[in-house]
């Protein structure tokens, strides 16, 4: 459901009021060519959602290299990771950077509840469901039934 990182456009936000924050990001297009203050460059549009913020934000565009070269070849797919500071280069700030969530359980388990309940929000309890007339299905649905042992 997630992918690794390899290693701001539409809303505004800024990359620093995201660092250290649990985000779903997915890359949407590589954008090239595209004119700024700081003349002609490229960028990876994303939309995100900060878990931690309990915020979306659609239409972000990455301009940082190394949050560029991360997510370029992501696109469609839903990244999960946190925002955090490289080393600076002598005579540079520290680029951006982004860190892998996937292999921590915490942050798994946060996302998946997000991706299962469509927001970042904690939600209330679901309503219990009526029980299945399992009598009417057919015999091999049935059978599997009977083996994930459910009732």
């Amino acid at each position: 459901m997630f992918t690794a990182p390899t290693q701001g456009g539409g809303d505004s936000v800024k990359v620093a009021d995201l660092a250290g924050k649990l985000l779903i990001i997915t890359p949407i297009e590589h954008k090239r060519e595209i004119t700024t203050v700081h003349g002609v460059t490229d960028a990876v549009e994303v939309d995100l959602v900060d878990l931690d913020g309990n915020e979306t934000h659609s239409g972000i565009l990455f301009f940082n290299v190394a949050l560029k070269n991360a997510l370029k070849e992501k696109i469609g797919q839903k990244v999960l990771a946190r925002i955090g500071q490289g080393t600076a280069k002598p005579g540079k700030s520290a680029p951006w950077v982004l860190i892998d969530a996937t292999g921590n359980p915490d942050d798994l388990a946060k996302a998946n509840a997000f991706i299962g309940g469509g927001n970042a929000k904690a939600s209330a309890p679901a309503a219990p469901q009526a029980p299945i007339d399992t009598n009417n299905l057919p015999p091999e649905v049935q059978a599997l039934l009977n083996q994930l042992g459910a009732k």
